[in-house]
């Protein structure tokens, strides 16, 4: 099915786009804004009709809009723009995109991630293109703080079992090294406590072997929290 074949007028476009919770505008073939709704007023902090006749970048307060003298569309970061290139590809080409990420920068808000979406249209006969734009910034913001705290609950995790794998040897070679110490004349007690050193070290051989080994993530139960499973299959 051809997009281009869905004809609107100002009129019946902007009472459909107003009634959706996303910033939705229309861009024409000069690059301006010809349409936009009222979430897409809310989400540049400008009255709707304040935005109709501006190029987008102008309109949704781009960073990099007034980067030459020609204005915005011409400079060396708007070649560059994601955005810009997705409108102009969709006007040529009369091809649609789907919820396409886009991090733009912009002159109050700094920059945003964008999920973006195009739909060539005809406009009182004229060619233009449908854009949707969803800020996914705080979204973007949540996952990568999920994500941290995963990788700081897995050190954690981590660090406990190498604590556990650790400190029991440690223990006990402290021990005998003190019964060493105290008592140097008995030679049987004295080869029976190396011995148990050496076993020891030997045990903290095998444990650091482990975690070099790891080719999995799975933790065990222990005391009221969860550590690494170094004995894992």
């Amino acid at each position: 099915m051809d997009n281009s074949s869905d004809i609107y007028t100002r009129e019946s476009l902007l009472k459909v786009i107003n009634a959706l919770p996303i910033a939705i505008s229309v861009i024409d073939k000069n690059r301006t804004i010809t349409l936009a709704n009222k979430t897409t007023a809310r989400f540049v902090n400008k009255d709707n009709t304040q935005l109709i006749g501006l190029t987008g970048g102008k309109a949704f307060d781009c960073v990099n809009r007034n980067d030459v003298p020609q204005g915005c569309g011409f400079g060396p970061n708007c070649v560059r723009c994601r955005l810009r290139q997705i409108i102009m590809d969709t006007m040529k080409h009369r091809r649609p995109y789907e919820m396409v990420e886009v991090p733009m920068a912009f002159r109050e808000q700094g920059e945003r991630h964008l999920r973006v979406s195009t739909l060539p249209i005809l406009l009182n006969d004229e060619e233009a293109v449908l854009l949707s734009i969803e800020d996914t910034t705080e979204a973007k913001i949540n996952e990568r703080k999920k994500v941290e705290n995963e990788k700081l609950a897995a050190a954690v995790e981590t660090a406990g079992a190498i604590c556990h794998e650790l400190n029991q040897p440690l223990m006990i070679i402290l021990g005998t090294a003190e019964l060493l110490l105290e008592d140097m004349s008995d030679p049987v007690d004295r080869e029976a406590n190396i011995l148990q050193i050496k076993e020891q070290a030997e045990r903290l051989g095998r444990a650091t072997r482990k975690l070099i080994t790891l080719t999995e993530y799975k933790t065990t139960p222990y005391l009221e929290t969860k550590i690494l499973d170094l004995d894992q299959d």
